[in-house]
């Protein structure tokens, strides 16, 4: 009987401690869990700050873009009209000598380098 008793005093001593160490991790897992949902909720909003970032970005390249048109458009009508054959000097008059310019090219200016040619050409 006295060993029955021991046994049983042992088993609950045993049956304590590991409940005290269970209460201890689960604490644990329950302050980790609070830290890793404030790290999400921080990511979440990063991501979302990044998307509208990235969005105002890419508004700003399509206007970019609308007045890169524009001006070449504009250019190219400059350039038709400075094209147009000057008038023809009158039979009676002699030349001044003055040297004519050539007219500009009606070819568009080259597009922008993207980030990635301006880092190559740096080289």
């Amino acid at each position: 009987m006295r060993r029955t008793f021991i046994g049983c005093a042992i088993v609950a001593v045993l049956l304590i401690r590991c409940s005290q160490q269970a209460e201890a991790d689960l604490a644990v897992c329950k302050s980790d869990l609070t830290k890793a949902r404030d790290e999400l909720t921080a990511a979440k909003t990063a991501r979302t700050e990044a998307e509208q970032k990235a969005s105002a970005l890419q508004q700003q390249v399509a206007s970019t873009n609308a007045q890169i048109a524009q001006l070449q458009n504009a250019a190219q009508e400059a350039a038709a009209k400075n094209a147009e054959p000057p008038s023809k000097p009158s039979p009676g008059k002699p030349s001044t000598g003055t040297a004519t310019k050539a007219p500009p090219s009606n070819k568009a200016p080259p597009p922008p380098l993207t980030p990635e040619e301006r880092r190559r050409s740096k080289f």
